[in-house]
């Protein structure tokens, strides 16, 4: 579905006049889902990346005895982030009015026919997360559940891989923002989570549309200047990883540079920040200065307006010194006639409106190419800031 999104303005500390987006869909609360939808995409894909990239180390034992404190957790362990995590996507399945898909293949005898995916997933992940390392190949299944540690995982890949389907489907009847947010939110997440996962590379293709189509229709719903900051940063990173220029960790993990770029994605898709509060003070001040950028751009103007100034100012020098009686004499008689006749009201008049219009187009002018230059300075300066280069390589393109 391509069809035409209507636009919404975005909320933030850089806001602008909220529009209606249709008689029955307020801008804020299409503006919110949209954002939802975003949040909601990337979540599937990070609960599946965390399932692959699980450590197979278990935290230690406590000791509840009460001889020594325990204390309260700081830093939370890969298996407590993927138990929060799928909190986190049944909250947003929730208020997206996806947690009803439920699961429907009775060709495939599956048990769980009928079930809501959202509950079968949150007893997968509970049962991936609690249990431990995997014995030796050849061991039998663990008789709590079934499986061993690797079939659960193949389980919340499938359950993800069919419900994934169901929720593309379910968002069709949705403004146009709402099923791009969610795919853009999966591609973007994928970049991050699968890189040290995937036998095959993403589709380039898909990529591209998504950097040059899906993104550009998130203008409406996040702050000023995230969309172009957003397709600029994935548009490089994805020529970086397709080229091989970035590589996982040994652990199969993101290098850091992505998962901070990652951090900003998410931050922008979901209006956690406006764009410009990833601007450094230093960079905003240096951007803020228009004087300079308005001369080089309006030199000629300013040159040839001040050349035809005073080439009139001394033709008119001339004219009054070689032919002073005569300039004299007509002035005198022009001014007695303009008197007798009541003109000078009239030329009053008609000289302070002109004025006035003259002076109100020039400063609309003026605040046009103002605004024009200070938006183009802001949108470098936040493509600058929200770019976190790979390692190895330059700085971003200017866009």
């Amino acid at each position: 579905m391509d069809e035409t999104v209507i636009p919404t303005s975005p909320n933030g500390l850089d806001t602008t006049t909220i529009a209606m987006a249709s008689p029955s869909a307020p801008a804020a609360s299409l503006q919110q889902t949209v954002c939802d939808a975003a949040a909601f995409g990337w979540a599937i894909t990070e609960l599946l990346g965390r399932c692959y990239l699980l450590p197979d180390a278990v935290p230690p034992a406590l000791d509840w005895s009460g001889a020594h404190l325990v204390l309260l957790q700081q830093i939370y362990t890969p298996r407590e982030k993927i138990r929060s995590l799928m909190v986190f996507i049944r909250d947003l399945a929730d208020t997206l009015g996806l947690s009803s898909c439920t699961i429907d293949r009775p060709n495939a005898n599956d048990p769980d026919n009928g079930k809501r995916y959202v509950d079968v997933l949150e007893e997968l992940v509970k049962l991936y997360s609690q249990r431990q390392p995997d014995a030796p190949i050849n061991a039998p299944p663990n008789t709590a559940t079934g499986s061993t540690h690797e079939q659960l995982r193949g389980k919340i890949n499938e359950r993800l891989f069919y419900w994934d389907l169901q929720i593309h489907d379910a968002l069709q009847d949705r403004p146009t923002g709402v099923p791009k947010a969610y795919l853009i939110g999966r591609t973007l997440a994928a970049l991050r989570w699968y890189i040290g996962l995937q036998t095959q590379q993403m589709d380039g293709v898909f990529v591209e549309k998504v950097c040059q189509e899906y993104i550009p229709i998130m203008a409406p719903f996040i702050s000023p200047y995230a969309t172009r900051a957003v397709a600029n940063s994935v548009e490089l990173w994805w020529k970086a990883i397709s080229s091989g220029q970035v590589q996982p960790g040994p652990d199969g993990a993101a290098p850091v540079e992505l998962q901070k770029q990652a951090d900003i994605w998410f931050s922008l898709l979901t209006n956690e920040r406006t764009a410009l509060s990833f601007v450094p003070p230093s960079l905003a001040k240096a951007s803020s200065h228009y004087t300079w950028k308005i001369l080089q751009l309006y030199w000629p103007f300013f040159a040839g307006g001040v050349i035809i100034l005073l080439v009139i100012l001394a033709l008119l020098l001339v004219v009054l010194i070689s032919r002073y009686d005569v300039v004299a004499k007509g002035i005198v008689a022009a001014a007695g006639f303009i008197a007798a006749s009541g003109v000078i009201r009239m030329l009053g008049s008609n000289l302070g409106d002109f004025l006035q219009k003259a002076t109100t187009g020039v400063e609309a002018t003026k605040d046009s190419v103002i605004s024009g230059i200070r938006g183009a300075a802001e949108q470098q300066a936040v493509i600058k800031s929200t770019y976190i280069a790979p390692a190895g390589t330059g700085a971003p393109k200017n866009v």
